[in-house]
């Protein structure tokens, strides 16, 4: 039988307090992921409700810690942090993060023990944060497992973190939650051992943004973090985040607009992001695109030659390259070679669906032309680089 969407004759805010409840009555241990901003509140304030008719005390809660994390964001995790229901776990754990500048992508570490010597931290640690040292790890290096496996510790039994994820806010979020025919919003995380007794809980993927700041800002009366109103004022993106990787870096003024000191202090610590903001409006990414794309794979091999300048970022584009590569030989029209380009230069590697075909895409459009312009004998061609 054919799968069909179906609407609850519930209000959303109902259903997700139903889910909750099935995953507090199926989990032995949950805990809520908060980052400061409105979608993490609206799940940390569902469970609030749970431990409240339940009597279970304060609401677990963790925050991982990237370092470039907004002032007034940092502010409203500590006065989450201060709330007597909530008990929360803040962690700052040395971890590789993309810098992005003018499509040149390596990785830096957060938290990094070097840039601490050297007063270039984004901010200092705070006293209260869990770090590598708590684990018995190397604070020079990157931990060497998923940050979920160390936030796990000292949680019993089988562990369901609740996510404030939505699936309006895109497609592959869309995705993630529709693969699933029963308990959608349970999942297993990416790559996660199976032996990991771990899953997300998804309990708000069906709401809008408004349907969050009523239940937040209303219902509940928690105000949002300062950085919400900032953003308002200038018309800045209103999604908390780090903001120097490959997305959020083409809106790096939005940072110099609502919070300049914050742009001062990233600066600081990563000096090379000053060209990204300066020059990023005038950089024509789209002549960069087509020329690496007109040299076939020569030109995929320059473009990571060209841009991906450490080891870690560089391996896993050249993964992304090699699945990409692979399916290119079953179907070249399904994923041109600039379509690959552009997730090299503008994407993110790793989180970006390979299959770039769809309605309205440029990649659908040439896609469509290269079949028009093919001839019988072309179609049957067997690629050289198989």
């Amino acid at each position: 039988m054919t799968r069909q969407r179906l609407f609850l004759d519930v209000s959303c805010v109902d259903a997700a307090r139903e889910r909750v409840r099935h995953i507090y009555d199926t989990h032995d241990t949950v805990a809520v992921q908060v980052s400061g901003g409105k979608d993490s509140l609206a799940v940390l304030h569902l469970a609030r409700e749970i431990h409240e008719n339940r009597g279970l005390g304060p609401v677990r809660a963790i925050f991982r810690d990237e370092e470039m994390v907004s002032p007034s964001v940092v502010r409203k995790l500590e006065q989450i942090r201060s709330y007597d229901w909530v008990d929360l776990e803040w962690y700052c754990l040395p971890m590789g993060q993309e810098i992005y500048v003018l499509g040149r992508r390596e990785y830096v570490l957060l938290w990094s023990k070097e840039r601490e010597r050297q007063g270039r931290l984004v901010r200092d640690f705070p006293s209260w944060a869990i770090r590598a040292e708590h684990f018995g790890l190397d604070p020079e290096v990157p931990v060497p497992e998923s940050i979920d496996l160390y936030t796990m510790q000292g949680k019993t039994g089988s562990v369901c973190f609740l996510q404030g994820v939505r699936a309006n806010e895109s497609m592959l979020r869309y995705r993630s939650i529709t693969q699933k025919l029963h308990e959608p919003y349970i999942v297993k995380p990416f790559r996660m051992k199976k032996s990991v007794p771990l899953q997300f809980g998804k309990p708000i993927y069906d709401w809008t943004t408004n349907d969050v700041l009523a239940y937040v800002c209303m219902e509940n009366a928690e105000p949002l973090a300062e950085y919400y109103n900032l953003a308002a004022l200038v018309g800045a993106n209103t999604r908390v985040g780090i903001p120097l990787h490959s997305v959020a870096a083409r809106r790096l003024n939005d940072v110099v607009t609502t919070e300049p000191e914050f742009f001062d202090r990233l600066v600081a610590a990563f000096p090379q992001i000053d060209a990204q903001a300066r020059y990023w409006s005038e950089f024509n990414v789209e002549t960069l695109i087509a020329d690496y794309a007109s040299q076939g794979w020569d030109g995929v091999a320059d473009c990571l030659d060209d841009n991906f300048l450490t080891p870690g970022i560089r391996k896993n584009a050249e993964a992304f390259v090699a699945d990409y590569r692979r399916r290119h030989v079953k179907d070249p029209f399904s994923f041109p070679v600039e379509w690959l380009v552009r997730v090299l230069m503008l994407n993110e590697i790793g989180t970006t669906s390979p299959s770039p075909v769809g309605p309205k895409t440029r990649a659908h459009t040439m896609r469509v032309k290269a079949m028009e312009d093919a001839d019988a004998d072309s179609l049957d061609a067997v690629d050289d680089f198989r």
